[in-house]
């Protein structure tokens, strides 16, 4: 931990979107400990209250549960930070969900579900939060993308075009919003992280095809590094566009893949 006159964040408010586990539990972690004050959602309100417990200065950070694809749920995280801290400084558009079929077996709640959580969740926040940052001419907003940004991939024989699609969008509304508003101080990003350790893959997707081991070694040995990222590994990208050391970053996919899609 950085010692109070070297932290990345001092000063700042942060949303996080999805932050009861993997990727976005550490960012919250990283995030407090570099000075954030936090405002975290999550549909869990019970891994909501297991992540504060190891967060310091507790009593700044505040807990908003429901579903982030609801308006209504965007627009109280922007009301809760404005309300308590009187500033938004960063939105880490983290929520989402993995999502396996082939075309031929999605059905049109299965598409609306997927792109309601993984990319309408991100519209609706980004709504929210850029009014606040315009006031104040200065923001960052990061949204999460993935390798499947960029690449059509398969998992246990069936696609996933779905996923793929919607964190490709994560993408092109990163680079949307950002020559949008760079102007105006607010910088748009899109961390793309590699296969990551994180309960979001379950046995569920594998369809008992191979163990959670067997599969997350498989997983491994298709980055050049031969292994999947920790979460932590993810969170130190995204603290990175958060921080004003990237003040020169906008409009940005920052791949964080182990080399995958160099191959």
């Amino acid at each position: 931990m950085s010692n109070d006159m070297n932290k990345r964040l001092e000063g700042k408010v942060a949303i996080i979107t999805g932050a009861g586990s993997g990727i976005g539990r550490a960012t919250a972690k990283r995030f407090a400990d570099q000075g954030a004050s936090l405002v975290l959602n999550d549909i869990d309100r019970d891994r909501l209250n297991n992540l504060l417990q190891e967060l310091i200065h507790q009593d700044n950070h505040l807990l908003i549960d429901g579903d982030i694809s609801k308006e209504e749920t965007a627009n109280s995280l922007s009301d809760a930070a404005i309300e308590k801290h009187g500033q938004i400084d960063i939105l880490v558009n983290n929520a989402g969900i993995h999502f396996i079929k082939d075309i031929t077996d999605v059905t049109p709640d299965d598409f609306d579900r997927c792109v309601s959580i993984n990319m309408k969740s991100m519209y609706l926040c980004a709504r929210a939060v850029i009014p606040h940052m315009l006031e104040r001419k200065q923001g960052s907003i990061i949204n999460l993308g993935s390798i499947s940004s960029f690449v059509g991939q398969e998992m246990m024989g069936k696609s996933t075009f779905l996923y793929n699609m919607t964190k490709a969008a994560a993408v092109q509304m990163a680079k949307s919003l950002a020559t949008r508003y760079a102007a105006d101080g607010i910088r748009v990003n899109a961390v793309c992280p590699g296969a990551t350790k994180t309960d979001q893959i379950t046995e569920e997707h594998t369809q008992n095809i191979v163990t959670m081991e067997e599969f997350w070694k498989g997983a491994g040995e298709s980055h050049p590094v031969q292994r999947p990222a920790d979460p932590s590994e993810i969170a130190n990208a995204i603290l990175f566009l958060a921080s004003d050391e990237s003040s020169f970053v906008t409009g940005s996919p920052l791949v964080v893949d182990g080399g995958y899609t160099a191959q």
